[in-house]
């Protein structure tokens, strides 16, 4: 009998792994990466380097690999008054990082635009941040 313990515990571990292996979502498709000025694309990044000055932290992602995906963070703002070394930051809490769009890039997909927004937003920083601008890619930087 060992030998038809051995084979049932086979035919049982099959199993597991069939019903489990079934039991996962399909792929959706290759992967979506963001690109910023940091220049390492990644996958719902925690950080967003808008400009050298100004950079969303702490992203909270939904929606990643859907048409438009939205994190919630903190928008930085260096002042870069008098000088940016010498600057104070502005943090504007619960500013809203949106992003759309695919682009392929080397063989890879990047969303290809995005757009800050958030209730802090003064009328200045939506004129400046709040329009859809194009996303970096790789080829960019080369």
């Amino acid at each position: 009998m060992p030998g038809r313990t051995v084979m049932l515990r086979s035919v049982l571990a099959f199993t597991v792994v069939a019903v489990l292996s079934a039991a996962r979502p399909l792929d959706s498709g290759p992967t979506i990466r963001l690109e910023d000025l940091s220049q390492h694309p990644s996958v719902r990044p925690s950080t967003f380097q808008v400009t050298y000055h100004v950079a969303l932290t702490g992203l909270r992602w939904s929606g990643w690999g859907a048409p438009v995906a939205v994190s919630t963070g903190t928008l930085d703002i260096n002042t870069c008054q008098p000088t940016c070394a010498e600057g104070r930051h502005r943090l504007l809490r619960h500013a809203e990082l949106q992003v759309r769009g695919v682009r392929i890039d080397q063989g890879r997909r990047f969303y290809r635009q995005y757009r800050v927004t958030g209730p802090a937003l003064t009328a200045a920083d939506r004129l400046a941040y709040a329009h859809w601008t194009n996303a970096y890619v790789p080829s960019d930087f080369r």
